[in-house]
């Protein structure tokens, strides 16, 4: 591991200066702050208020992101201690204190969403062409109980899982994607469940135990916005909360003729979250464009506060996932989460805008997953060859993963060691990955741009054991020129090493355009000819010719054809996040922020709770 936190060039400002002065007291603040969070980085790792000391990671989790934008894919039973998670067309839970993950359900879908309560699940999806689902004659719930027509062909896909009664039932409901669901019970035989679908409109359902489904309301909130998230007020059951594509919040009432309560003109790009405190006044929205906004119901005049991403404006940091901390839980904190590798903590109980920025943010580098990678063979013989040992972390072959591959049928548990991250050994990960909001803002806000988790070098061989060299395979000498191969330049060498097809389990990492290289047109014009010289009348079923490129070669290895992903290539040196969520073993007296990365693992961290309790304050600086 070689990060450096004091590298000069990791220090960056938000403002430019124009004149000598302003730059010697640019220099002083850098050195100054600098200072400063050397000394921070010392002390507890920035995380004595909220956090203890030291998180574990649970590598080779692989959760999946089936839509590129919908990250709400973490949720918690907390009667059996399961963490359910997607990974490609199935749910699969983690159980805490068993230490092992199987698939809960499959479906014939990949899911774009799900929810549970207790152990009972609903998903939401797409119907594709290639789709198992497409040529069953699915029912269609979408035109039912209402007076509003459908427009186009159902293709929103909704399924209930009853483990209890082996009830397993999937309906077309919604002429889109179907970006959220829900469900709450509703008596000891049924449920309540909320859709939010593509096609503007929110599906409130009605299932019993036996999988007998209906159609109870079809609510449009608004002209042509899209619903992205939908809640339940946890104290009243005639107040739900929900956002879309554009910047209103909805109050709804579903039991109403005219359900709209109250419209919230929130002037934010994209709402794709919202919560509620378990007091069933505040909630909290967050928005596309980096922001996230609390309101209190018995005042909406104004919200009460706004809370920046440290990225505001980008992708990478714009807000998808917010959730307070659940009922029985003295903690009062607020998590956030932004697209790719950063989760806020807030702290509700001293929260105002004169200390909105006073709060603290976890970072979750590509290098962690690296380092749970190497500690996972290092701990778990089963992962790792007794006679060979790869000499980096991303040549390992995880045997299990192979045999999960092979058995898709196979249901039987199978066991996921966490790591401990900051463990007391020399096997530790050497970064803070917890800093407040104003240095990952204005100090370093690309602190791991570049950098990757390197393992030491295998101890070497004892003396007694020998070792003969592979042998020099002699070559074909060809008497004419013509016939001689060509020999690969560097351009030619990265362009076939770095191809790797959608379904390969290639690792993601750094990649940069094919631009960035001095091309040479003559090397351009021989590739073009050997491309289009070739038989792909022999090529494998399924493989197209394409040219590939950097840019396209960092694809996750549970891809999906019908899904809306992107290409990832952490450029800044951060994993993107499948979810956040809350959670409080049985097993533990601490709460627990568990965070998902997808195609990777889930960090876990104890919330500090004596300290959070405690009325007194020690400062490390």
């Amino acid at each position: 591991m070689t990060i450096d936190v004091s590298h000069p060039n990791k220090l960056k400002t938000l403002n430019n200066f124009s004149n000598l002065n302003s730059s010697k007291k640019k220099n002083k603040f850098i050195n100054s702050s600098q200072q400063q969070y050397n000394r921070c980085f010392q002390n507890y790792y920035h995380s004595y208020e909220y956090l203890k000391p030291n998180p574990i990671y649970i590598p080779h989790i692989r959760p999946s992101v089936n839509h590129w934008q919908l990250r709400d894919l973490l949720k918690f039973n907390e009667v059996d201690d399961l963490v359910y998670y997607t990974r490609d067309d199935s749910i699969y839970a983690y159980n805490l204190n068993k230490q092992t993950t199987k698939n809960y359900i499959k479906l014939n879908y990949y899911p774009r969403c799900f929810n549970h309560y207790d152990d009972v699940i609903v998903t939401g999806g797409l119907l594709t062409s290639s789709s198992k689902l497409f040529s069953l004659n699915l029912d269609n719930l979408t035109s039912t109980n209402t007076n509003i027509p459908a427009r186009r062909i159902a293709k929103g896909l909704f399924s209930f899982y009853n483990p209890q009664t082996n009830t397993s039932k999937t309906v077309k409901l919604g002429e889109m994607i179907n970006n959220d669901v829900t469900i709450y019970p509703s008596s000891a035989n049924s449920y309540q469940s909320y859709v939010c679908n593509n096609d503007t409109h929110l599906y409130g359902l009605d299932i019993n135990n036996n999988g007998n489904i209906k159609v109870m309301c079809k609510i449009n909130c608004e002209l042509n916005t899209c619903l992205n998230n939908v809640v339940k007020n946890p104290r009243s059951d005639k107040i739900l909360t929900a956002t879309g594509d554009s910047s209103s919040i909805f109050l709804i009432d579903p039991h109403q003729p005219k359900p709209i309560i109250k419209t919230i003109k929130a002037g934010h790009e994209s709402g794709f979250g919202v919560s509620y405190h378990p007091n069933g006044y505040l909630f909290s929205a967050v928005f596309q464009d980096g922001t996230c906004q609390i309101y209190d119901i018995r005042n909406l005049k104004s919200r009460l506060i706004d809370i920046k991403s440290t990225r505001p404006g980008h992708q990478s940091g714009a807000f998808r996932v917010c959730k307070f901390s659940p009922a029985n839980d003295m903690n009062d904190l607020l998590i956030i989460s932004e697209h790719v590798g950063r989760v806020h903590l807030v702290d509700l109980r001293n929260l105002d805008y004169d200390n909105v920025d006073d709060h603290q943010v976890i970072v979750v580098p590509v290098a962690l997953d690296q380092f749970g990678d190497y500690q996972a063979t290092i701990k778990n013989p089963h992962l790792t060859s007794k006679d060979r040992r790869k000499s980096t972390a991303q040549e390992i072959v995880h045997k299990e993963d192979v045999n999960e591959q092979e058995e898709e049928e196979d249901v039987k548990p199978r066991q996921k060691f966490p790591i401990d991250v900051y463990p007391q050994s020399q096997d530790s990960f050497t970064a803070p990955i917890v800093y407040d909001y104003d240095y990952l803002t204005n100090i370093s806000p690309r602190l791991f741009k570049d950098f990757s988790y390197i393992p030491p070098p295998p101890p070497p061989p004892p003396a007694s054991i020998q070792y003969n060299l592979p042998p020099k395979l002699n070559y074909p000498q060809w008497n004419s020129e013509s016939n001689m191969p060509a020999p690969m330049n560097q351009l030619e060498q990265d362009i076939a090493i770095e191809h790797v097809s959608p379904t390969s389990s290639a690792r993601p990492s750094i990649s940069q355009t094919i631009e960035d290289f001095d091309t040479n047109p003559d090397v351009s014009a021989h590739l073009e000819s050997v491309y289009n010289n070739m038989d792909w009348a022999s090529a494998p079923p399924g493989i197209a010719p394409s040219m590939s490129t950097r840019s396209d070669s960092y694809i996750y290895s549970n891809y999906c054809d019908d899904s809306y992903q992107q290409t990832s290539n952490h450029v800044n040196g951060e994993m993107e996040l499948s979810g956040i969520e809350f959670c409080d073993p049985h097993s533990t007296n601490d709460s627990k922020i568990m965070i998902g990365c997808q195609d990777a693992g889930i960090l876990m961290w104890d919330i500090n709770g004596i300290s959070r309790r405690s009325f007194g304050r020690f400062d490390y600086v």
